[in-house]
């Protein structure tokens, strides 16, 4: 199908020809949100890392590169590393004692259950989400009644993340450009507050723009939908269906 026009916003993984490239973006929406609500929920290890196993195996359906996975996930898992260090050392319950530190069990326990159910929904949305055209995951989540405003909010937020970044990349160069070198005091604290301070400005004047463009052009709070919607396959659906017994059997583990 051809990319309607002004709605062709790349996704990461978006092209290809794997089998999850060709699954409706329907079943893949409805897969991707009962992933997500298993990894919150199950509470023990078995289900945890049959989970994790469950979204690798999406990777590979989807033919996503590892290594570009793992330079995703390089953000995710500093923060993991914090965890690691942060819970047990200092949560409750009962504590083992390892020479000059003592470290909590219920902390460890926390921090190795965020860290598999973090794991588990990064692989499970880029493989099933990562693989879809935006404007069409949108239409997917219309199909399931979400909120037009939530979808709106949803598609303005991707579209226009990249154009802050690329803001706040030009501005980061510049600063770069006038001998500006990051330290630990208090001109630096200030550089990065008048650079924070320039960022919400520049969001919120083209947010402006933004605004009084679409309202010239008619705009009145909705996108008409000019995408056809298209009949599920047989081979889809079933297709589906193994997928959500196979994720229910990771969580019955």
């Amino acid at each position: 199908m051809a990319e309607p026009i002004g709605l062709s916003l790349k996704v990461a993984f978006a092209e290809g020809n794997s089998f999850l490239h060709t699954m409706d973006p329907r079943l893949k929406v409805f897969l991707a949100a009962a992933l997500a609500l298993a990894a919150a929920t199950v509470s023990n290890w078995s289900s945890l890392g049959a989970l994790l196993a469950f979204s690798i195996l999406l990777l590979f359906l989807g033919r996503i590169p590892l290594s570009s996975v793992m330079k995703r996930l390089a953000l995710l898992d500093g923060l993991i590393i914090v965890l690691w260090v942060t819970l047990p050392l200092w949560g409750g319950g009962e504590r083992v004692s390892l020479g000059i530190c003592s470290l909590s069990i219920e902390g460890v326990v926390m921090a190795g259950m965020i860290t598999l159910r973090s794991h588990t929904a990064v692989f499970g949305f880029t493989s099933l989400l990562g693989t879809t055209p935006i404007y069409r995951t949108m239409n997917a989540l219309k199909f399931f009644h979400m909120p037009e405003k939530l979808v709106l909010l949803l598609h303005f937020t991707y579209r226009y993340a990249h154009v802050f970044f690329d803001e706040a990349s030009k501005l980061h160069r510049s600063m770069a450009l006038r001998a500006f070198k990051p330290g630990f005091n208090l001109r630096t604290l200030r550089a990065y507050g008048n650079l924070m301070g320039m960022i919400l400005l520049k969001a919120f004047n083209r947010a402006e723009r933004v605004s009084a463009a679409m309202e010239l052009r008619g705009f009145n709070g909705t996108f008409p939908n000019i995408c056809s919607v298209e009949k599920l396959s047989l081979a889809q659906v079933a297709c589906c269906a193994g997928l959500s017994l196979l994720l229910l059997g990771c969580v019955l583990i």
